[in-house]
């Protein structure tokens, strides 16, 4: 069961057990890091949960009407017992550029509430991001899991329970998910197609989150940890002025103006880039998440001694905490690149 996502074996068995339970509560809160499964697991529970089928170990069995209507492969969201919340499906959050839970979402879902299932025997709501709700929103939804409505099942999916109030925490089970392994994310991009060597640097560089990969992929970051990785072999230059003017201040990647996100991306792929430097030199090349890049960065690790690496690494993040301060972008590649080579000649 759920065998098409990948990792997360314990909280899908137990997902399974809880599924044929006669009794069972009738919220859980599944929460973790972002971009891990949490959301995606609880969809498929969603499908088998309101599988019309006979067989409970092969839910859902794909075949009876509940499943037709519930399809996310096909796009068919019409079944009448499945609810589905997040900040992106309030049409006036999306107009505002928030990014929350909204209490008017909320109290749709209370008016729908009085409404019992239709064609499963229970009625099932997803509510991701539910850490986002603010404190109306969250009062509104703690009424509704106090008296929950007859034959209603809730799922809330967060990525911070902090954020949540005690007494929502209080009302549901909690259902923890860790960060996918290196192979468990790499073995999930490969099913989308992506190749191999571009797969294991993103498995590496994501810390466990397929999502966090995916994106790190729509926004190019290999051509981000590219011209860091011909940056940091420069090092130590004769004239670094020079070489920022002749490489236009990686405009190819950074735009002159408004290139902070790439900015960020860059210098992050620099520091990431310079950790891996001290791995090499430190005789633990299998800890390096720029495994695509080993043969370079052994060479360039030959330039280097290690204490000075520890230092220009301490300058990379502090170009990339002014990055995300939003500095001027020629200012923070002017210190850094100065650092960096003032670290590699011992002059720092």
């Amino acid at each position: 069961m759920f065998d098409q996502i990948v990792g997360h074996k314990q909280n899908k068995e137990f997902l399974a057990r809880f599924l044929n339970r006669e009794e069972r509560p009738h919220a859980l809160l599944f929460y973790g890091p972002e971009g891990i499964g949490k959301c995606l697991l609880a969809k498929e529970f969603a499908r088998a949960f309101l599988c019309l089928g006979s067989s409970q170990g092969d839910r859902p069995c794909n075949q009876c009407e509940s499943c037709r209507l519930l399809n996310f492969e096909t796009g068919n969201f019409a079944h009448p017992d499945y609810l589905y919340f997040d900040p992106m499906t309030d049409e006036e959050q999306e107009k505002k550029k928030t990014k929350i839970i909204s209490v008017s979402q909320i109290r749709n879902l209370i008016k729908q509430s009085a409404f019992g299932p239709t064609l499963s025997k229970q009625k099932i709501c997803i509510v991701n991001e539910a850490d986002t709700m603010n404190t109306e929103a969250a009062n509104s939804l703690l009424k509704l899991l106090e008296e929950p409505p007859d034959k209603w099942f809730f799922i809330l999916v967060a990525s911070s329970v902090s954020r949540l109030l005690p007494t929502i925490l209080s009302r549901v089970i909690q259902v923890r998910f860790t960060p996918l392994s290196v192979q468990e994310t790499k073995k999930a991009l490969l099913t989308k197609d992506i190749p191999e060597a571009e797969a294991d640097l993103l498995a590496h560089l994501s810390d466990g989150s397929l999502g966090q990969a995916l994106r790190f992929r729509e926004e190019r970051i290999m051509d981000y940890r590219n011209a860091a990785l011909k940056f940091v072999a420069e090092f130590p230059m004769q004239a670094p002025m020079t070489y920022l003017l002749n490489e236009d201040y990686f405009s190819d990647v950074i735009p002159s103006s408004g290139g902070n996100e790439q900015l960020q991306r860059f210098v992050t792929m620099t520091v990431l880039l310079l950790r891996d430097l001290l791995f090499v030199k430190s005789g633990l090349s299998n800890q390096i998440f720029n495994i695509d890049a080993l043969p370079q960065l052994q060479a360039i690790a030959k330039k280097w001694d290690e204490r000075r690496i520890h230092q220009a690494s301490e300058a990379a993040q502090e170009a990339a905490a002014a990055a995300v301060r939003r500095a001027n972008t020629k200012s923070v590649l002017d210190n850094v690149t100065f650092k960096i080579n003032a670290c590699c000649e011992g002059r720092l």
